[in-house]
């Protein structure tokens, strides 16, 4: 007897351990976890529209939420296509609503996972893939530290968190899988404004302050990045890619995927690569590089649009209209840049 209660009591005392840190991990991610454009962008996702504005009603402000239809189109991609693609051309080419959910730092395998959970609450008819040579050319090792900085911001009752945890569960840090400790600040005044943030209900994506965008935000997912003067002349190993000619097997594998996904629910994707600089594509070999990007999206059956194609009159891509030589592009150009993809993807789905 003595020896059922002593189990039944270690049984307890384990549960109540377990509860504990579960309790414990909660309150330090409320606490010290940073909520970032990932967070904000999702809650864009979900709610169908940005809270930007508010309207009298009753006497007293309120958020104009009069037009909450979701997306039906999205752009996935990373920092390339955040500062290259403005959505409201493409809203406005093709009478749609486009979403543009490129995260700087955004692998094919992320994106896999984003499509899946905009799904959820969304009723996409379109798919545009910013395809960013970086992210599928060389070594694109899965399991890094920081792999889960976007899986981490889901909730916990989203079905995409548990089944990127369970798909990914011999490769994911433990640590940075139950908490988000990877964004942690223990800055007293920053543990205030974390705080101050999710308690309010003043989240107003419209204006959000990115310190790594570069510029002002546009909406829906676009930043309008300044030009500046400390230009970088650097690249990402980029003089290695270009003796690749196939696509890595991981990017590949979760190309697959996105691709499976569009097939089976009757959405149409096109892959996009948006202009670098004429010089870097000189300098790493881009001709070599695109033939590989080519011949992976022919393979796939999917529509390729190749801007760094594009004949100079109608883009200017001199390093002046960049922020760096990798291709991250200055507002301004983005705009034509923009329009002029507009017009490619009207004709694509006239």
């Amino acid at each position: 007897m003595e020896e059922k209660k002593a189990k039944i009591r270690a049984l307890v005392l384990s549960v109540i351990f377990v509860m504990g840190l579960v309790v414990l991990v909660g309150l330090c991610d409320f606490c010290l976890a940073r909520q970032g454009y990932v967070h904000d962008i999702l809650e864009v996702v979900h709610n169908g529209y940005e809270k930007e504005s508010l309207v009298e009603q009753n006497g007293q402000e309120e958020l104009d939420n009069t037009n909450p239809t979701g997306y039906d189109t999205l752009i996935l991609g990373a920092s390339h296509g955040r500062s290259a693609i403005n959505p409201k051309y493409i809203d406005e080419a093709l009478n749609c609503k486009c979403l543009n959910l490129c995260i700087p730092g955004e692998t094919v395998k992320d994106s896999y996972y984003l499509l899946l959970e905009a799904l959820k609450t969304n009723d996409v008819k379109r798919v545009i893939i910013d395809a960013d040579y970086q992210y599928y050319l060389g070594d694109q090792a899965e399991g890094q530290f920081e792999e889960a900085f976007i899986y981490n911001q889901l909730s916990w009752t989203s079905s995409t968190k548990w089944k990127y945890l369970f798909e990914n569960v011999n490769k994911l840090d433990f640590r940075n899988a139950i908490s988000k400790r990877d964004v942690y600040t223990h800055s007293p005044s920053e543990i205030k404004d974390n705080i101050i943030k999710k308690v309010s209900d003043d989240c107003n994506i419209y204006k959000l302050q990115v310190q790594d965008s570069g510029g002002p935000y546009k909406g829906n997912g676009f930043f309008y990045r300044e030009k500046t003067s400390s230009f970088y002349s650097g690249y990402m190993d980029g003089h290695a890619f270009c003796y690749d000619d196939q696509v890595d097997d991981m990017p590949a594998k979760y190309f697959d995927k996105i691709k499976e996904i569009c097939d089976k629910k009757g959405i149409t994707i096109c892959a996009v690569t948006s202009p670098i600089p004429k010089k870097s594509c000189v300098e790493v070999h881009m001709d070599k590089i695109n033939q590989t990007m080519s011949d992976f999206f022919n393979k796939e059956d999917v529509v390729y649009l190749n801007f760094n194609d594009i004949e100079e009159d109608k883009l200017n891509t001199d390093y002046s209209n960049y922020v760096d030589a990798e291709g991250h592009m200055c507002g301004e150009l983005a705009e034509v840049y923009s329009k002029l993809l507009s017009e490619k993807l009207a004709e694509l789905y006239s």
